[in-house]
């Protein structure tokens, strides 16, 4: 057995489901004692959805995994980590980027081993397959729409500039940006990439001018 250092992650998507949080918690610290491994912290989130990653303990272990403070993430199912499959592999891909495996207990996912990253890999492929399907689909609907003479552009939602790039510098995520805008995170990282920034060790950093 490999004595590795583990940090636990639960979540629950309400403030009511106790049980749900010790059950979580006796499972995955069972599952550490059968393969020797150490626990170094529990993070709990208590009542947030799995919608996005803007959560309080979610962010605290992304803060302590890029100081290598553990080397595996332990979850019971993925969706507890991220509902959104773009969600896990971008966290995946940042975890490994510290040098620290993903796994869960319930599923056939480690990215410690060739079986569980080929498990990644499939799950991408098949969001990939979905966004291009669903992508075509709207690109159809659009066209159709248009031929009938409707409008289906949305206008463009204005942002000011300096504001969000002073929220991006105290480290506020494309989420919380997008809360405090209105818009969505995805409307936030379009406007970062168009003002010349780019993602890289966990943080939004102007790439040129």
């Amino acid at each position: 057995m490999v004595n590795k250092k583990v940090a636990i992650y639960i979540r629950t998507s309400t403030d009511k489901q106790k049980e749900s949080i010790e059950l979580q918690t006796e499972e995955l610290t069972k599952y550490c004692q059968l393969k020797g491994y150490e626990i170094y912290n529990n993070y709990v989130d208590f009542g947030y959805s799995g919608k996005n990653t803007d959560r309080p303990a979610f962010n605290l272990l992304m803060e302590d995994a890029k100081d290598k403070k553990f080397d595996v993430v332990l979850t019971t199912k993925i969706d507890r980590f991220a509902r959104s499959i773009l969600d896990l592999l971008v966290t995946v891909e940042k975890l490994k980027e510290y040098e620290i495996d993903y796994a869960a207990t319930d599923q056939p996912i480690d990215t410690s081993s060739a079986m569980g990253t080929l498990t990644l890999q499939i799950m991408a492929s098949f969001a990939e397959f979905e966004r291009k399907i669903i992508n075509e689909r709207m690109k159809a609907g659009r066209e159709a729409a248009e031929k009938n003479g409707k409008i289906c552009h949305r206008p463009r939602k204005e942002i000011s500039r300096k504001k969000l790039e002073e929220l991006v510098g105290k480290g506020l995520s494309a989420n919380a940006c997008g809360k405090f805008f209105g818009v969505t995170a995805s409307t936030i990282t379009h406007r970062l990439v168009e003002y010349g920034y780019v993602y890289e060790n966990g943080e939004w950093r102007i790439k040129y001018i």
